[in-house]
């Protein structure tokens, strides 16, 4: 798995290499910027037909961009530099720039709106590739005027636009922006950051070309960095030729309230295409009728009830679940005192994996005492960002402006295991985070986050532990989606579409 910084763990990293390993600080940026040129000099090729216009701040990001200058300039291309800022610079990134001078590149020097029309605006036209080497990781907050100003012109004015590290005007560990470089590739120093992947998430990176520097592995191990999931890391459950259904595991899921059986029905089959050997839906008596026709593979059974209070029976109830080997409760299951019921005997009684979700997470945050069952090791809660807002009392605006630190601070108060859905999925429970970036906008549709659950709990079942179900069925999920885009309009797929095409090819190999 490729790691994930933040800004502060990447300074440190920086700082470590120069001070323990004895690195000079310029070698490190000679080393980024000569690998960000090859980069470009290797994969647009043909961006390098015109002039090359490097812009540069004052700071680190800065030295690094004139490092790529000169080294393009080398190698026989046209360069020109747009310096912006007149603050002082580290001495590695003003000897990179009497360097540059050294050897005849241009620097126009950007400071007023005035340098914008006659300096950097004839520039731009004339070139044909665009390097973003202005902020990097160490922008937050707003961009002043000038720069906000720079900003749109180099997006509205340049042909091709390659970020060095993190678009400028992006905030390296939340991902959020005003006012950004939207370039159409990014170079990224080291280790991808945390604001490659929130806010906008990877799409507004462009491509993605991660850059050697020469700091060594094991000081990102000592750090305990949060990692990304991605295709090969993706492992299926394991299977053999010599097994029997039995040997795959039961996957009993609590059924829905009236309008609303279509969640479990889905989570059932979702969980059946995953490869788990049985699924039991518990249904409420009265809706014997609609499971008995909705259900093919999948088994149902009645919830039992104490006749009196026709509310369910903890004791026969556990009994019926005691041969389960993982259980689902949330998807349509209904907010009554009925379904509060199921949650207090699933959250306080099962050892077993239990995956909390949709009215399962609803319930618990209008019931706040139920938070002190979720630190149980076998707990995962797996909540969209309006269910995470509700349970943790963060606004969705909030979220959308910074949803890591919320997360990780409900995870720490409550010791708990989350997954944390949006257009890329978050795992977090205080000992490792990891992150999916797969799947497309064919997703946003009711019934996605069931069918999410069902392989995420059918994983479990066939034993899986919780960090692993929960990216491996994210990861499956969201890849399925973007081959199905391949064949038909995202707009168009449907949570059953989902359901039918996991593991079709290419993903059969992954078995």
């Amino acid at each position: 798995m490729q790691n994930i910084l933040t800004a502060s763990q990447m300074k440190e990293l920086d700082l470590r290499a120069i001070n323990e390993l004895g690195l000079p600080a310029r070698l490190l940026m000679e080393n980024a910027g000569k690998d960000c040129a090859r980069i470009i000099y290797e994969q647009y090729p043909e961006r390098l037909n015109a002039i090359t216009c490097v812009i540069c701040g004052t700071g680190n990001n800065g030295g690094d961009g004139a490092v790529i200058a000169r080294w393009l300039h080398n190698w026989g291309h046209d360069v020109a530099i747009a310096k912006i800022g007149r603050e002082k610079s580290s001495p590695e990134t003003t000897e990179n720039f009497r360097l540059c001078e050294k050897l005849g590149i241009p620097i126009l020097n950007i400071n007023s709106e005035s340098d914008l029309r006659e300096k950097l605006l004839p520039i731009l036209k004339l070139s044909s590739l665009v390097v973003d080497a202005i902020f990097g990781v160490g922008f937050h907050g707003q961009p002043k005027p000038l720069m906000a100003k720079i900003f749109n012109l180099v997006n509205e004015r340049a042909e091709f636009i390659v970020s060095v590290d993190i678009a400028s005007g992006k905030n390296a560990d939340t991902g959020s922006e005003e006012t950004a470089i939207k370039p159409d590739a990014t170079l990224v120093i080291d280790s991808f950051k945390f604001g490659h992947f929130l806010g906008d998430g990877i799409q507004s990176c462009g491509d993605c070309h991660l850059i050697d520097i020469g700091i060594p592995s094991s000081y990102h191990d000592e750090i305990s960095p949060a990692q990304l999931f991605d295709e090969e890391d993706f492992e299926a459950p394991k299977r053999k030729r010599k097994s029997h259904k039995g040997s795959y595991g039961k996957v009993y899921i609590f059924g829905g309230i009236p309008g609303y059986t279509g969640a479990s029905v889905m989570a059932a089959h979702s969980a059946l295409r995953a490869g788990c050997g049985y699924v039991y839906i518990l249904h409420r008596i009265e809706l014997m009728a609609v499971y008995a026709l909705k259900l093919t593979e999948a088994l149902s059974l009645a919830i039992p009830e104490t006749p009196k209070t026709q509310m369910p029976t903890q004791k026969t109830l556990l009994h019926l679940l005691s041969d389960a080997s993982a259980v689902l409760i949330g998807p349509g299951l209904g907010r009554d005192d009925y379904s509060l019921r199921l949650l207090e005997i699933a959250l306080k009684n099962l050892e077993i994996p239990l995956v909390v979700d949709a009215d399962g997470l609803n319930l618990i945050s209008e019931n706040p005492g139920l938070l002190q069952y979720i630190k149980r090791p076998n707990v995962l809660l797996t909540p969209h960002w309006g269910e995470f807002s509700r349970l943790c009392g963060v606004s969705t605006d909030d979220l959308r402006a910074d949803c890591l630190g919320p997360l990780q601070d409900f995870v720490k108060k409550h010791r708990a295991r989350v997954l944390l859905k949006s257009h890329f999925s978050i795992y977090h429970d205080g000992a490792q985070t990891l992150i999916n970036t797969s799947g497309n906008d064919g997703l946003a549709t009711g019934g996605s986050g069931d069918v999410l659950a069902g392989i995420i709990t059918s994983f479990l079942a066939q034993g899986q532990d919780i960090p692993l179900a929960a990216m491996n069925a994210s990861f499956l999920m969201g890849k399925t989606a973007e081959l199905l885009a391949q064949k038909r309009a995202t707009a168009s797929i449907l949570p059953t579409d989902i359901i039918q095409n996991l593991f079709v090819e290419p993903c059969s190999d992954l078995w």
